[in-house]
């Protein structure tokens, strides 16, 4: 385990890290969509387990993380990626992804319940309405809205200093071998410290996600898993250095 340091960059790092994970990503686009697709499948039928599949697929989301950080690693190093690098964090830092998934899962589904409370089923209500379009009533989704809001504000809230803890703490499980805690506790200090790249960085992942999504037959996923996890994974390199470096 090595002693570590996290760098402070200006905010315009983010287009940096976006830059370096497409440099990662071109020279392999068959590769990487094909582990994507790997993933894909493989989630689709997780998901098809009753109550279980969806909890399993939180609880092994670290190590679909850690597949893609060591095939970004690799790219980086000029080697060989894609599906070769499917259960690298099978091989190290195994359980220490583990106990992140089993605190991300928890975590969530507490959320849930918060958010479940304080709005009652009008979050699902209006997730139902949003894939059925058509069968919107403006006077029924103003009530729902309203309803909903609070929830979706109370989840955004308490939601937002899980993710920055899960973000990069994968990859401090696998490349530096962190227990979970000291992982999610550096992963969570890094987004803080650094909120201005994390934000641009965030808001430009939107962005791609956005023209993902209009891409059709599923492609534009294909092409934006592998670049959102490329440039966090620069992100990562460009984030925590050794001390010495320092």
């Amino acid at each position: 385990m090595r002693a570590l340091s996290v760098t402070r960059p200006p905010a315009g790092a983010a287009v940096a890290w976006m830059k370096t994970g497409f440099q990662l990503f071109t020279p392999a686009v068959v590769p990487w969509m094909g582990m994507s697709a790997a993933f894909f499948l493989a989630a689709f039928g997780i998901s098809l387990v009753p109550m279980l599949g969806p909890l399993a697929l939180e609880l092994l989301s670290p190590f679909l993380v850690a597949a893609y950080m060591a095939a970004a690693q690799a790219a980086e190093r000029g080697e060989p990626t894609g599906l070769i690098h499917v259960g690298a964090g099978f091989y190290r830092g195994r359980n220490a992804l583990l106990v992140i998934g089993v605190i991300y899962l928890v975590a969530h589904l507490v959320v849930g319940q918060v958010m479940a409370l304080i709005g009652g089923d009008a979050v699902e209500r209006l997730l139902t309405l949003s894939v059925r379009p058509q069968e919107m009533d403006p006077e029924e989704m103003r009530a729902i809205l309203d309803q909903a809001m609070p929830a979706l504000l109370t989840g955004a809230v308490l939601f937002t200093p899980l993710l920055m803890a899960t973000w990069f703490a994968p990859a401090l499980a696998l490349f530096e071998d962190f227990p979970p805690g000291k992982a999610m506790f550096w992963s969570l200090w890094a987004c803080l410290v650094n909120w201005r790249p994390m934000l641009l960085y965030g808001l430009l992942l939107s962005l791609l996600g956005m023209v993902a999504l209009v891409i059709p037959l599923g492609l534009g996923l294909l092409l934006f898993l592998p670049m959102a996890m490329t440039s966090t994974y620069a992100a990562y390199r460009m984030q925590f250095v050794a001390k010495e470096a320092t």
